[in-house]
């Protein structure tokens, strides 16, 4: 990587030094719940406040459907289950962890959480019997040491996913006000590029976009036709399948590094958008289609990489633009790629620019600026991206 300093591999370090100090003292939180409800039978709420407290620092609003969903499942079982067996159940310090837990814990990881916790308590509670420690169990333990796996797993091994360790730096453009940036652009440049070409794009964006922040991270990989630039994948020959399955392994470690962008300057995922150019249209994509919420997607000369076999995708507003002369990606792959995101319920609006190679000219500059104005700012007049196309045309 080049030796470019950006505002953000600043900030990387003092995140870094966050997430380890915030796990540090989760972990010290379960250990502290285990053994009071080893000893007493209780889980104090103090420690359970600590735990939601420092679940919403780190991953602010993102799991509240998970809080919801634990606590529901967990207050029906503490109701319920008195009902069918005539004993308690759940207590409620369970019920109360149960929902805290969520804010530690992707949806897609509640099955595996509820499976590790199910097993452990079912451990627990064959040792208490045999011990003649009595019939009721402490749950709390079970309950520590599955959220303890799953936080691990998110860095690991969860879900069978390739968590890549890749970190991402590149130039960045602060807002043109001067002020704290209300939302965020991410750049994804093309195949033998760098995030300084695409930089520019904020620059062009920046006085319709006064309050955006814009960054423009290098691929993880040298290029392989062009070792002073970057890819995101290879591309020596167009293998769909291959790709697809490039893309899904970069996926996680790229998430985080939005997800960490997002945190550090303090802003919600819908005020974030992604712009890609080529193969990093194909990236942007597949990336906003994965994740909880995005503004948008303005995908420049670009593909989609179909996953038929993926049915949980998003569907953040997208615009695809592309030139009916390129000879790279021919605009016949992104008039497929609005087919198929029309077909998933995914808004999409494609722009065929006449006497256009594979690049980006003013016309696509201002209809991606328009349409980034809208969905980031929803002050902006609802037509604003389509008057820009018009115009443009």
């Amino acid at each position: 990587m080049r030796g470019f300093v950006t505002q953000y591999q600043g900030n990387t370090k003092s995140m870094s030094f966050f997430l380890f100090l915030s796990n540090s003292l989760l972990f010290l939180i379960l250990i502290g719940i285990s053994l009071k409800d080893f000893k007493d039978g209780i889980i104090p709420d103090i420690l359970l406040g600590g735990l939601a407290i420092l679940g919403c620092l780190q991953f602010g609003s993102t799991h509240l459907m998970s809080v919801l969903i634990l606590g529901i499942l967990a207050y029906g079982l503490y109701k319920i289950y008195p009902l069918l067996r005539g004993k308690e159940g759940l207590g409620l310090g369970d019920v109360k962890m149960l929902a805290v837990v969520g804010f530690w814990i992707a949806p897609s990881q509640i099955p595996l959480f509820l499976i590790l916790s199910g097993g452990t308590g079912i451990g627990i509670a064959f040792l208490w019997r045999v011990t003649k420690k009595g019939l009721r169990f402490p749950l709390g333990p079970a309950l520590a040491l599955a959220l303890g796996i799953c936080i691990v797993g998110g860095d690991g091994f969860s879900e069978g996913e390739n968590k890549m360790t890749t970190t991402y730096s590149g130039p960045s453009l602060p807002p043109a006000s001067g002020s704290k940036p209300d939302s965020l652009v991410v750049l994804i440049h093309g195949y033998g590029s760098d995030g300084e070409d695409l930089i520019s794009l904020g620059k062009s964006w920046a006085h319709l976009l006064p309050n955006t922040l814009f960054v423009a991270p290098d691929g993880p990989v040298a290029g392989e036709m062009n070792p002073s630039g970057y890819q995101w994948f290879g591309l020596k020959d167009w293998n769909p399948p291959r790709i697809l399955k490039e893309v899904q392994a970069l996926t996680p470690s790229f998430n985080r590094y939005l997800d960490d962008l997002l945190r550090t300057h303090g802003l919600p995922p819908e005020k974030l958008a992604l712009v890609g150019f080529s193969q990093g249209a194909m990236l942007a994509l597949h990336v906003a289609l994965h994740r909880p919420r995005c503004a948008g997607v303005v995908a420049y000369s670009g593909a989609f990489l179909d996953d038929p076999l993926e049915l949980k995708i998003a569907r953040p507003p997208i615009l695809l633009v592309h030139g009916t002369e390129d000879q790279v990606l021919p605009s016949s792959f992104s008039q497929m790629a609005e087919e198929r995101l029309k077909v998933l319920s995914v808004p999409v609006s494609l722009s065929l620019l006449p006497g256009l190679e594979h690049g980006i000219d003013g016309r696509g500059l201002g209809m991606g600026g328009a349409f980034l104005k809208e969905h980031l700012y929803r002050n902006a007049p609802s037509d604003l991206w389509e008057k820009a196309k018009e115009s443009n045309n």
